[in-house]
């Protein structure tokens, strides 16, 4: 079964950009706990240090949560993949020739740039990380609450 349509957007998101479409908030989405997920044991080193160097960023901004792992993770790996293929490219060339004919091709590597530079696009528009993603959104001051302050409120709410 498919989705048709563009995914629709966190209701946290939708409050903060104002909710020009004034359609009614659900009331009953999943609220995971604002907690850091934890790291997979499967990322390579340059993965690992961009989950580093994510992480901290994404808690201030108040949109990591412990269901956010694997979209986090995925990012993280198409970053490594991404400064891989690049490495690769800088050392080969843009343009290759095949040993047996003497043609000149393009490499193949700009392809896997190109594709893994959209995932990596889409995965940083996930977290509200690029500029005109970042635009759309207004945060309240007391969204940069710590996580331990979040779960006091939110035992509030349940009380």
């Amino acid at each position: 079964m498919s989705y048709s349509g563009p995914p629709p957007k966190p209701t946290v998101i939708r409050k903060a950009e104002g909710n020009p479409s004034r359609r009614p908030f659900n009331d009953r989405e999943p609220q995971p706990d604002v907690v850091r997920p934890p790291m997979p044991r499967h990322l390579d080193k340059i993965a690992r240090k961009e989950w580093k160097r994510l992480c901290p960023m994404l808690e201030r901004m108040g949109v990591l949560t412990e269901a956010d792992g694997i979209a986090l993770a995925n990012l993280c790996v198409d970053v490594s993949i991404l400064h891989g293929a690049q490495e690769s490219l800088a050392k080969t060339g843009l343009l290759s020739k095949t040993a047996r004919t003497g043609m000149i091709h393009q490499s193949p590597l700009l392809n896997i740039i190109a594709v893994t530079t959209d995932r990596v696009t889409r995965g940083l528009r996930e977290f509200g990380l690029t500029p005109a993603s970042r635009s759309r959104i207004s945060v309240s001051p007391d969204s940069s609450m710590d996580s331990l302050e979040a779960k006091l409120c939110k035992m509030n709410r349940r009380a």
